[in-house]
């Protein structure tokens, strides 16, 4: 068996002060499972493709200063969605 580690950065963190967009992205049925997970690590820019991809997100300032921060995240850094 082989132990693997990642990175991740906890969703309440990446939208910190940012709660209207989270409660937007997280009503808009995201394609990703969770729920019932512990951690639910997600690529941030499935998130950014999840967004620009949906009709809906009305605050274009939270998505600009979302996007500025997951741009500012190393390539191998996960997202939790479930923290």
């Amino acid at each position: 068996m082989t132990i693997h580690t990642c990175q991740y950065v906890n969703a309440s963190d990446l939208f910190k002060r940012l709660k209207v967009l989270w409660d937007e992205f997280a009503d808009s049925s995201p394609d990703f499972s969770w729920g019932d997970n512990n951690h639910t690590l997600v690529d941030p820019k499935a998130i950014l493709d999840h967004i620009d991809g949906s009709a809906g997100f009305g605050h274009p300032r939270q998505v600009e200063a979302l996007r500025k921060r997951i741009q500012a995240l190393p390539d191998d850094v996960y997202v939790d969605l479930e923290n």
